[in-house]
């Protein structure tokens, strides 16, 4: 059985060093995985690859998001159009923020503006939740983008779409930022105090791909998130997250992969008590075949790959301490 744990949070919380982080059987698993890869696309990619899904030329994780939804996509070629902050920085504009706590009668009133202006464009604006924007085109498109996270606080030039069509989408984009500058919804926003959402970010693009047939073996624990809708999309079963691994493979039956998404509030001692340190005495006593933690790096997966160590490592490395700072750190120098 292969074990794979995502944990968003792991490197962002790097950042503050103001203390060494305890997390032994955490650090031993990353050890034991050695130096980790990079793919791009974010957390969200790096697990719909698990569950089958091919790149188009983007990661058509809208269209599946959508599903999981409710709604029906079609054939047509759906993006993720997230409501986002933009703030001048120091040497370019930058992405601040992505904007997710409209009702829904603010969400209604700014697709209302949206799909008004962009009618003889062919595009059409949905948000089935106030928080999840989408836009479907009337063509297909090439297009490849970036997450919000890999944009953050960054300079947006070379983040913004690439490829053959990606003029037209940036000219968009400086429309509904005109649109949306002195919005009703923004401006009551900026009278609460509340952040304003000057403009839409674009990814995530594709049109539904088939099931994978057979579907994967996986179970996969998840409260939300693009876990819960790449399960949807494969016809494998969603289960609400256990407080640890032993729970999770009680409940995964025979399934060959266990996928466990865990929450951005868990702290590092519930981690390394819960799911770390199982996960390490599993994988070392051979029970579980292999071990991968999907860590987040603006936007950059950081993906580290355990296997069973050989029998004179388990001797050498059962007593060994491990630096759990510095193996986060060399992760996010990239080696």
């Amino acid at each position: 059985m292969q074990f794979i744990l995502a944990l968003p949070p792991l490197l962002e919380e790097r950042a503050d060093k103001s203390a060494a982080p305890q997390a032994p059987a955490l650090a031993h698993l990353l050890a034991m995985a050695g130096l980790p890869v990079r793919e791009s696309g974010g957390v969200s990619a790096a697990l719909a690859s698990r569950y089958g899904v091919v790149r188009q030329t983007d990661w058509p994780l809208a269209p599946i998001r959508l599903a999981a939804l409710g709604v029906d996509p079609g054939t047509d070629y759906w993006l993720a159009a997230d409501p986002v902050t933009l703030e001048v920085g120091r040497v370019d504009v930058e992405l601040a923020r992505v904007v997710d706590d409209f009702d829904r009668a603010a969400a209604d009133a700014l697709l209302a503006t949206l799909n008004s202006h962009f009618a003889n464009d062919e595009l059409t604006f949905a948000a089935p939740r106030p928080d999840g924007f989408f836009v479907r085109v009337a063509a297909g498109i090439r297009l490849s983008t970036s997450p919000p996270a890999a944009a953050m606080r960054r300079p947006l030039r070379g983040l913004l779409p690439q490829g053959s069509d990606a003029a037209a989408w940036r000219r968009y984009q400086s429309e509904i930022e005109m649109l949306l500058h002195e919005h009703p919804v923004n401006v009551e926003r900026e009278r609460a105090g509340r952040p304003p959402a000057n403009t839409l970010w674009f990814y995530e693009g594709g049109t539904l791909p088939s099931r994978p047939v057979p579907a994967p073996s996986i179970a996969t624990f998840a409260a939300s998130g693009v876990a819960c809708a790449l399960a949807a999309h494969s016809g494998t079963p969603l289960h609400s997250v256990p407080r640890d691994l032993h729970r999770a493979r009680s409940e995964a039956g025979n399934a060959d992969s266990i996928v466990v998404v865990l929450d951005r509030a868990l702290d590092l001692s519930t981690l390394e008590r819960g799911w770390a340190a199982p996960a390490r005495d599993a994988l070392v006593a051979g029970s579980l075949d292999g071990v991968t933690l999907i860590g987040d790096e603006g936007g950059t997966a950081i993906v580290w790959q355990a296997r069973r160590p050989r029998l004179w490592q388990r001797v050498t490395g059962r007593y060994r301490t491990r630096d759990l700072g510095a193996l986060l750190d060399t992760a996010i120098k990239g080696g």
